[in-house]
């Protein structure tokens, strides 16, 4: 993958993470993603590529870590499952923003999250490039950022 866009991709989630929450997001390193491979991230924000650039990004991380994040926004749901679509919620605009900023230098429109969640569940990546996981960690645990991009 261009290293310009592993670039662009790093630089948005260290500059989102630091933006909404006043956290510092350290890249650990990448490594080519076996699809089928067993992981323990329970919910991935995707967002769709389209134009010059096409393919899918996929925000990865725990439940967990999405309660610490959410907790740190000041935002106190009532019940479990209010908590639970907070979570994803959160997920879904955090991929959303580093997609955004990510793609600003680069000819793609995003289409809006979706969210999936579940314990090692499965995404379809798109035969036209190889997957390629960043591994990040904030103070608060570790999270994923796939990219699945042909420029």
């Amino acid at each position: 993958m261009d290293e310009r866009l592993i670039g662009a991709f790093t630089a948005s989630v260290k500059g989102t993470f630091k933006d909404m929450f006043g956290l510092e997001a350290a890249l650990l390193g990448s490594r080519a993603l076996d699809g089928e491979a067993q992981h323990g991230w329970d919910l991935t924000g995707l967002i769709g590529l389209a134009g010059q650039s096409q393919g899918v990004i996929a925000l990865r991380l725990t439940r967990q870590l999405a309660g610490k994040l959410l907790a740190g926004s000041g935002v106190q749901p009532s019940h479990d499952e209010e908590r639970r679509q907070l979570e994803g919620g959160l997920v879904g605009e955090i991929s959303n923003i580093i997609a955004g900023a990510a793609t600003a230098s680069i000819d793609a429109e995003i289409a809006p999250p979706v969210m999936i969640s579940g314990p090692n569940h499965k995404i379809g990546w798109p035969a036209i490039a190889p997957v390629v996981a960043l591994a990040f960690t904030l103070p608060e645990g570790p999270f994923e950022l796939d990219l699945c991009i042909k420029d």
